[in-house]
């Protein structure tokens, strides 16, 4: 029978108590067959299973109680997979049901999550379309958060917007801070601003932590618009409001100096970042000290630099140890280390591909000379990064450079190249010129080339 569409509207609308007295009532009616209990108990156990770890033993009670009141509770495709979401959810090592269900399926994809398989989650996980509203929801939130942790962010994010839209209140809530929080991770500043705006008049449905978000992500909307005063009256907010709460983040530390740090008040944005490391847990300091490390190699304490970034990248359960392994190549080459430059960036290539840590091999190379090898080192950072990112424009710098010092093989190639990077260069850039000037020789050497021809 199920749960009636009234109940899962009010589960849609985040109406849980009437929900639960509704679900309820449905478990405890006496006069109604063995099949009918067990499914209004199985029932039971989906609502206490939207609550995860904190409903475990009532969602392991009501699925226990429907095996017992039904033997054939086992066959049934919902029992299953919400018998394998709780054991997953509990650390248990097992394996998901067959399902075929779009229902069932959703629970699969859920326990596959809680087991860290996520590529098996997305492959599990149905279409949210085909799934009653208050899980479409869910499941859309599920995708976002697979398609994260699998390094897919501008899905994560559209994922996350299409669960916004499909929920209400203090969820709709958290949705919009999601997408707009991994917008950011991507720089997408103003699609984040106009998630932002959707959020505001919802947070007062919200608790103090989330308006402590929101503000922290107005900042961090702001530092990328390149305001970093406006940026510091939302931090100043952010932080209020986290003292006030639940404590004080090292999230709101290391945004506040990154504004310091726009600002040009160093000093202070090394206060910050020591204040980030006060407040981190341990399994967040690696992030900590990887921002901390690389906000010293921009600005020259290479020293500390090296020992910051040589911890994180020690660390083998941080999720981002292959860029902290080539930003750990570049102290090491700014140190003058060489062998310890082209160790740490082999290794960083070991585990991914990082545009980076070829652009490390690719200078080794080039001190000596060895064009072909700085080439293909520098081809290889500039296909793995996207246009217009830093990695990018350095390494198609280093392209056309090469192909300049060894002897415009192909004019036509480093005059393209050499038009497409201006427009991502500053006025004052210095490489304005040099590139100007390669591309005017290329252009000589292109039309000789014709004219002989």
């Amino acid at each position: 029978m199920g749960v009636t569409p009234r109940i899962e509207e009010w589960l849609h609308q985040g109406e849980y108590d009437r929900a639960y007295d509704a679900l309820v009532a449905a478990a405890e009616r006496r006069f109604t067959t063995a099949a009918r209990a067990a499914e209004a108990l199985v029932d039971l156990a989906e609502f206490y299973s939207l609550y995860g770890e904190a409903e475990a033993e009532a969602w392991r009670a009501a699925l226990d109680e429907a095996e017992a009141r039904w033997s054939a509770a086992a066959r049934n495709e919902r029992y299953a997979a919400l018998r394998f979401e709780l054991e997953a959810l509990t650390g248990q090592a097992v394996e998901p049901p067959e399902v075929e269900q779009p229902r069932a399926a959703y629970h699969v994809a859920q326990g596959l999550a809680y087991l860290g398989r996520m590529e098996a989650a997305l492959a599990a996980l149905p279409d949210p379309e085909a799934l009653p509203p208050f899980l479409e929801a869910r499941a859309w939130a599920l995708s976002g958060r697979v398609h994260e942790s699998l390094g897919r962010l501008d899905d994560a994010a559209r994922a996350h917007e299409r669960a916004a839209a499909r929920s209400y209140g203090k969820e709709r809530l958290w949705s919009l801070l999601d997408a707009a929080a991994l917008w950011l991770e991507t720089e997408a500043a103003e699609r984040a601003q106009a998630l932002l705006a959707e959020a505001e008049p919802l947070l007062g449905e919200g608790e103090l932590s989330d308006r402590a978000t929101y503000r922290y992500l107005r900042a961090r909307v702001e530092l990328l618009l390149g305001n970093p005063e406006r940026a510091a009256e939302e931090i100043v907010q952010a932080e209020g409001l986290e003292a006030a709460g639940a404590g004080l983040s090292h999230g709101t530390a290391m945004v506040r100096a990154q504004v310091h740090q726009q600002s040009g008040r160093l000093e202070a944005a090394r206060a910050a970042y020591q204040d980030a490391e006060k407040r981190a847990a341990a399994g967040d300091l690696p992030f900590v000290w990887h921002e901390w490390g690389l906000f010293e190699l921009d600005h020259g304490d290479l020293i500390r630099a090296e020992a910051l970034l040589r911890k994180v990248a020690s660390d083998e359960a941080y999720p981002h140890r292959a860029h902290a392994l080539a930003d750990l190549a570049e102290a090491y080459y700014r140190l003058g280390d060489g062998a310890a430059a082209d160790e740490a960036a082999r290794r960083a290539l070991e585990l991914g591909t990082v545009p980076a840590a070829h652009l490390i091999l690719g200078n080794r190379a080039y001190d000596v000379g060895a064009w072909d090898e700085a080439l293909a080192h520098y081809r290889a950072a500039a296909a793995a990064a996207r246009e217009g990112d830093r990695d990018w424009v350095t390494a198609t710098e280093m392209i056309v450079d090469v192909l300049a010092q060894s002897g415009y093989p192909n004019p036509a190639e480093v005059a393209e190249l050499a038009e497409r990077l201006l427009p991502y260069l500053p006025p004052s850039d210095e490489w304005r010129e040099t590139l100007r000037g390669y591309a005017d020789r290329a252009r000589e050497l292109a039309l000789k080339g014709r004219l002989l021809n």
